[in-house]
């Protein structure tokens, strides 16, 4: 064959092979715990939790770049083993001290004491927000999920 017409061949493959990828994202095939939900070689394993928009994964994403530079974050790993232990040595306990201090929060309501508009303008003015907008833009992704075919 020649170079021609072995790229033909290679394109119309591509095209066949990406038509019954979007069938079977239509039918509900792969990605649902069906055996052929692997893909084929040299395509990445598909998730299980196809039935979340797009948008859940860049959102999820984002939010977990923000904690990781949140000030409280260190706080949260420092007392993360602590809490842990504790938990396994008396759980009983552990859920009784959780539940009271949900229902002081509960009870104390400490939301009605913060404005909407002075946590919005917080929020704008913290020196990740540009990282964290940056990171959004970054993780954008093609709604369709089609992906670009290199050529």
């Amino acid at each position: 064959m020649s170079a021609g017409s072995d790229r033909l061949e290679r394109s119309r493959l591509a095209i066949l092979e990406h038509i019954h990828r979007k069938e079977l994202r239509r039918q509900g095939g792969p990605g649902d715990g069906h055996p052929e939900a692997a893909g084929t070689a040299g395509e990445a394993p598909r998730h299980r939790h196809s039935a979340r928009p797009v948008w859940y994964a860049s959102a999820q994403e984002v939010v977990e770049g923000w904690w990781k530079h949140h000030p409280a974050h260190m706080a949260v790993d420092l007392a993360r083993p602590t809490l842990a232990s504790y938990a396994r040595r008396k759980p009983m306990q552990y859920l009784g001290l959780a539940a009271l201090a949900g229902a002081a929060l509960f009870f104390m309501r400490p939301w009605k004491l913060i404005s909407v508009t002075g946590v919005l303008l917080a929020l704008v003015k913290s020196p990740q927000m540009a990282s964290v907008v940056m990171q959004a833009l970054s993780t954008s992704r093609n709604p369709a999920g089609d992906e670009p075919q290199p050529g």
